[in-house]
């Protein structure tokens, strides 16, 4: 494995050719056509990342309705945060729009990402963003994008609830039946006079009486209703696109890609390039799937 490791080494310092990391990044992305988006600190050091792949720019331009926002971690060996944007395809795939590495995850931060993004777009402006409730985050959508829709993850919003809950003393049974019953029909009125009766049932029903944990719905989800009922949240064309699992999905196989969280910058993005490179292969066969399919229904009724 020694052999190994010392070979992987003096190849990597080859490509490098004695650019640093971060520069050759840059010169490969630029070479290979990405969009590139890079801001600097006062000591002229990368704080925050932005690169999008050339197919995913063509992809954006064509599906730019639903676009979906999450943070992960241990991607890199710089400890910092990744934040990847998924869009969906007309055949309900994930494709990657693309990925920002960044120093930290607070409002400005966010607000600088999704300035790309929309340098990206030129005019075009999504329907919908769906997010986790990161403050940071809703506020710089709702800033960048005022046009657009911003929906929180119901399945996020779920998981919140079921820890409120057992925090409180619940058990997780408990919790579970809770989110799955009382919460799941909630969400799920198709009018503002449904949605507000089935409240006003859920604050009577036995729930009611644990005034700690109607007091955390009351202000941490409720006002925030617009963005995960269903009476409010069926106005927007979201494509079924109402949680961020499939960003979860993306995160997931991009760390199979990775198979190391200490990377450097040159060869996460190579991974990462490789990865895109794949799902792109992948995404044309299912659209020419697709695309077959309808036409021997059209041959089929003609």
């Amino acid at each position: 494995m020694d052999q190994v490791y010392n070979e992987t080494a003096k190849i990597r310092r080859e490509r490098l050719g004695g650019l640093s990391p971060m520069r050759w990044t840059l010169i490969e992305a630029d070479r290979l056509g990405y969009f590139i988006g890079v801001d600097f600190d006062d000591d002229h050091c990368v704080t925050r990342l932005f690169l999008c792949h050339p197919e995913s720019i063509k992809m954006l331009s064509a599906w730019y309705f639903v676009i979906l926002i999450d943070s992960t971690y241990k991607t890199n060996k710089y400890k910092q945060p990744l934040v990847q944007l998924i869009g969906v395809s007309p055949v309900k795939k994930n494709f990657n729009i693309g990925f920002a590495l960044v120093s930290d995850e607070t409002k400005e931060t966010y607000a600088w990402v999704l300035s790309q993004l929309k340098n990206v777009l030129g005019g075009r402006r999504p329907d919908a963003f769906v997010t986790d409730k990161e403050g940071g985050l809703g506020v710089s959508v709702r800033e960048i994008f005022p046009s657009s829709a911003h929906l929180l993850c119901v399945w996020h919003m779920k998981k919140n609830i079921e820890a409120k809950m057992i925090s409180l003393g619940s058990s997780r049974e408990s919790a579970e039946a809770f989110v799955a019953g009382h919460w799941q029909t909630l969400m799920n009125a198709n009018t503002q006079r449904g949605f507000q009766q089935r409240w006003v049932d859920l604050q009577n029903s036995e729930w009611g009486r644990n005034l700690r944990f109607m007091n955390y719905l009351k202000g941490e989800w409720i006002p925030c209703a617009q963005r995960w009922a269903h009476c409010y949240t069926n106005r927007v064309f979201h494509i079924g696109n109402t949680s961020t699992n499939r960003v979860e999905s993306a995160h997931s196989s991009l760390k199979k890609w990775l198979a190391s969280s200490t990377h450097k910058i040159d060869t996460l993005f190579l991974r990462y390039h490789t990865s895109i490179e794949g799902k792109v292969t992948e995404l044309r066969k299912d659209l020419e799937d697709s695309r077959l399919k309808v036409f021997s229904i059209f041959l089929q009724w003609c």
